[in-house]
């Protein structure tokens, strides 16, 4: 029988997995917008882990680079990979303790914390969506797929986009490359 997996749901569920307690991530980071990938003919989602540092001037709150990644098989939620990108070749010349950028970037500014919040929790429905239809053949249109494209490119910080191009080329130049 057939389900429907939420992502919402399935970051709540990893946080309580005895794997990933193991990976010993420090508190304070938290994750950022998955990343879908097929491999081998499977679904997978990866999580990719990141830290803020509120400095108490409005709209300057420190983002850093994505430190951790964990992917995981869907629908099963099977634990594939942890990796700490510190010690990856592609991510050498990053300095992990050094921000990148600042949330909230010029293009969300305007949004109080409760738009920002509706246009977080549409894109979650977009990330249904299209793992559903993935998963269990739903229904997935050229409009939701734009859709997710527009709230990706507008929610995701500019300074974490050449690493997400690191982390996944397909998933970037499917969702977050612009033009």
């Amino acid at each position: 029988m057939e389900q429907t997996v939420f992502i919402e749901q399935v970051k709540k569920n990893l946080k309580s997995n005895a794997f990933f307690l193991n990976c010993k991530i420090p508190m304070g980071y938290t994750a950022g917008f998955p990343i879908l990938q097929v491999r081998n003919g499977s679904l997978c989602v990866t999580f990719p882990y990141l830290r803020y540092k509120t400095t108490g001037v409005v709209d300057k709150t420190l983002v850093y680079p994505i430190r951790y990644m964990i992917t995981m098989e869907l629908p099963t939620e099977k634990i594939l990979l942890f990796e700490d990108l510190e010690y990856n070749e592609k991510f050498r010349n990053i300095d992990f303790r050094k921000p990148v950028g600042y949330f909230r970037h010029e293009e969300i500014r305007q949004y109080n914390k409760a738009r920002y919040k509706a246009l977080y929790d549409e894109l979650m429905q977009e990330y249904d969506k299209v793992i559903n239809s993935l998963i269990y053949c739903t229904d997935y249109s050229a409009e939701d797929e734009k859709r997710m494209k527009e709230l990706l490119q507008l929610l995701v910080e500019p300074s974490l986009l050449p690493m997400y191009k690191a982390l996944d080329n397909d998933f970037y130049n499917k969702y977050l490359a612009k033009g």
